[in-house]
């Protein structure tokens, strides 16, 4: 998996692709997987994306109801009527995207967060790239923090022990969110951790 896409063979999601099949193949190979528990893990994965389809949809409703509001105008409007300063900017938009985390998936924070902040990076004439690394480590957060935390919400449905609850692994999820916060307030100050090339 990681081959593939560190030689830019696979995206990330056709590398979890590749990796479920040569999982499979080997589970036959091995005859460690018989077609009734085949038939099971179909069946529990299915149950995992319903419900993970159904957080996500909900949360698209609410993303269009925010458009529809006109919030993401209002914003943009009073930060580039008040001229203010690139942390002002910074800590603002990692407190809405963390606020968003706990009630949005990572796709509808990024589509409503980017379009209010990319004008004032580009006014700031800062890289890009930069921009987007710190967006997806931020929005990455968003998926350690209740309520809606996506991961924590896969992590409770993957185990099978029923003495831990959801707000163990929310609890437990808490220090990374942690770590990665730090992590992000570290990229946003010296620029070039995201712009350096191995």
């Amino acid at each position: 998996m990681l081959g593939g896409i560190y030689t830019g063979w696979l995206t990330a999601v056709e590398a979890g692709a590749a990796g479920s099949l040569v999982a499979l193949l080997i589970a036959l190979v091995r005859r460690s997987m018989s077609l009734k528990g085949f038939w099971e893990a179909l069946l529990e994965t299915g149950h995992i994306t319903a419900a993970l389809l159904f957080l996500i949809t909900a949360a698209s409703i609410y993303c269009r109801m925010l458009g529809l509001a006109g919030l993401p105008n209002q914003l943009q409007d009073l930060l580039a009527g008040n001229s203010a300063s690139f942390w002002t900017i910074m800590l603002l938009y990692i407190l809405l995207m963390i606020f968003l985390g706990t009630i949005l998936d990572t796709a509808s924070i990024i589509l409503i967060v980017v379009p209010l902040f990319l004008p004032l990076v580009e006014a700031l004439d800062m890289s890009l790239i930069w921009f987007g690394i710190i967006t997806v480590v931020g929005a990455e957060i968003g998926l350690l923090t209740p309520p809606f935390g996506i991961s924590c919400f896969v992590i409770k449905s993957t185990l099978n022990d029923d003495s831990l609850s959801l707000k163990d692994v929310f609890m437990g999820a808490l220090p990374f969110a942690f770590v990665m916060l730090i992590v992000l307030f570290i990229l946003i100050e010296f620029l070039i951790l995201s712009l350096a090339r191995l």
